[in-house]
């Protein structure tokens, strides 16, 4: 009964698809084969059929085989291509939330996780950028490099910042300068927008129009190292909010450009 229900499901999707072409397609033609041999005096069907029928419908066969199998080629190639396509989008916006996903925490595991996908994808690119125009595929470079810097970049910042609390932490007198905690506020919000990074600069450069003129003492001395270190630790994210703001205007110019089809079909 299975095997009947099969049968007859794909009678009704031949029925409802194909029927209307199929069948007057085959009743002309049959009537018109019964016709050319009615028309025929003195000459035997056999030979007939054997001498014209079947070279000219086994020339048609291979003809339509041909068509068929070129169409199919083709169709296959670019079915293939658009997939290959979807991926590499689909990898590049992977990226970019990795990437947004690393700040303001800057945790290990998070970068480590960005450095090993840049990994695999470098590993996949050669075959997902088949067919790829020469200018996509500098685009998609000039992308995951900068991801592989700004990940360079991000995995120096947690352990800056260890030292900068450490310091905070052996000194904690040092929040007694109202200017030192504020820039100690400042920092502590984990924040890597410009904005913050503008606020940690303004305020060093306030404390050190403070402390010119007075005599160099210990107590001095640990609060310059923690600028210092707070210094390394702004410039360290202007050159990763730089690097980022880059990676995603080179991501974006490329995803449009893999989406935009420029493909060497």
């Amino acid at each position: 009964m299975a095997g009947v229900d099969i049968i007859l499901n794909r009678l009704k999707k031949w029925f409802f698809r194909w029927s209307f072409i199929d069948i007057p397609v085959f009743g002309i033609g049959l009537a018109l084969i019964i016709y050319y041999f009615n028309g025929l005096e003195g000459v035997k069907a056999e030979a007939v059929f054997l001498e014209s029928i079947v070279p000219n419908i086994g020339t048609e066969l291979l003809g339509v085989w041909l068509s068929v199998r070129i169409i199919e080629s083709v169709l296959r190639g670019r079915q293939k291509r658009s997939r290959l396509r979807t991926q590499l989008v689909d990898n590049m916006n992977y990226l970019v939330t990795l990437i947004r996903g690393i700040a303001p925490h800057f945790e290990q595991q998070t970068i480590d996780h960005l450095s090993s996908e840049l990994q695999w994808f470098e590993e996949m690119k050669d075959y997902r950028i088949s067919g790829t125009s020469e200018e996509t595929i500098k685009l998609i470079n000039e992308a995951t490099k900068l991801y592989a810097e700004a990940a360079s970049e991000a995995s120096k910042i947690n352990p800056l910042r260890d030292e900068i609390n450490d310091l905070f932490l052996r000194n904690p007198h040092m929040l007694d300068d109202l200017l030192i905690k504020e820039l100690h506020d400042i920092y502590r919000r984990q924040n890597y927008t410009r904005i913050i990074v503008k606020r940690i600069d303004s305020r060093i450069k306030r404390y050190r129009e403070k402390i010119v003129g007075h005599e160099p003492s210990s107590e001095l001395e640990k609060e310059e190292l923690t600028i210092l270190k707070i210094e390394e630790y702004s410039a360290i994210l202007k050159v990763y909010i730089a690097i980022t703001l880059n990676a995603e205007a080179a991501v974006v110019e490329a995803r449009s450009a893999v989406l935009n089809r420029e493909y060497n079909f």
